[in-house]
């Protein structure tokens, strides 16, 4: 059931299997890997490369649905940090 909200968490881009991102131009009409929202042909999105196993599989993220996942990153990043620097201090 397509309801057009986003299922689960937000993921990071800090992950063992996730390779690096990149912008692309659908050839055909694609489906947002997080929010399942339809992508029409010739739009910009975004792939992530999901690695592991003996190939890659590229999964397809809107521009909403990315910039969340950019943001849920930077905040992982930002709390990595602050507990480097209590550490280092």
């Amino acid at each position: 059931m397509k309801n057009g909200k986003p299922r689960g968490k937000i993921p990071s881009l800090i992950g063992s299997t996730l390779g690096t991102p990149r912008k692309t131009v659908t050839d055909g009409t694609s489906k947002c890997k997080r929010c399942e929202e339809r992508i029409p042909k010739g739009t910009e999105c975004y792939e992530i490369p999901q690695l592991g196993g003996s190939f890659s599989n590229c999964k397809r993220y809107c521009d909403p649905c990315f910039k969340s996942i950019l943001e849920r990153t930077k905040a992982d990043l930002d709390a990595l940090l602050v507990d480097f620097s209590q550490k280092a201090s």
